[in-house]
């Protein structure tokens, strides 16, 4: 009697740890692959495209990859914002007190102002149809660009090329 019962513990015990074996090899693969998909969206990002495979792969400390639905916003005027993102695939517009300033495309960044100045958004971004983007957090960047001074100039070098970009076609108009 007591060895039937101390075999179906064992039993019990040996399929509770297979469980928790294939759960954790789950787990781990999903985060392997969810890795691997960051690494290729920071690959395809112009933004990223001075920098070093070593320094792509330190922002992944900074990046999220996420993805969008029509309609999301995913920055909202008046409110403070610790994220930038880069439009890897999609569109998005941005509204000035509700009305269309620009229709933007696939490689946009947008919340770099707020990212330059610490102050609230001054437009809304709304995705226009599904998009993936790249979610970067505006402390952890922060931390990273002082720690690595070489990608802190490339990423800032471009970000002042956008902004200068965006304001020419403004004085266009």
């Amino acid at each position: 009697m007591v060895t039937r019962q101390a075999a179906r513990l064992f039993l019990a015990v040996v399929v509770i740890l297979v469980m928790a074996g294939n759960f954790a090899a789950e787990s781990f693969a999903a985060e392997k692959t969810k890795t691997s998909e960051l690494s290729r969206a920071l690959e395809q990002a112009k933004l990223f495209a001075g920098l070093t495979d070593n320094e792509r792969a330190a922002l992944k400390a900074a990046a999220t990859l996420r993805h969008a639905q029509e309609g999301d916003r995913i920055i909202e005027q008046g409110k403070a914002s610790d994220k930038m993102f880069i439009i890897l695939e999609g569109q998005a517009e941005v509204k000035v007190s509700g009305k269309l300033v620009a229709t933007l495309p696939t490689q946009s960044l947008v919340g770099e102002v707020e990212f330059l100045d610490a102050l609230p958004a001054s437009a809304d971004v709304i995705v226009l149809k599904r998009s993936l983007l790249i979610e970067l957090n505006n402390a952890a960047l922060t931390s990273l660009m002082k720690k690595r001074p070489r990608l802190g100039y490339m990423l800032m070098s471009k970000i002042a090329g956008i902004e200068a970009r965006r304001l020419r076609a403004m004085n266009l108009k």
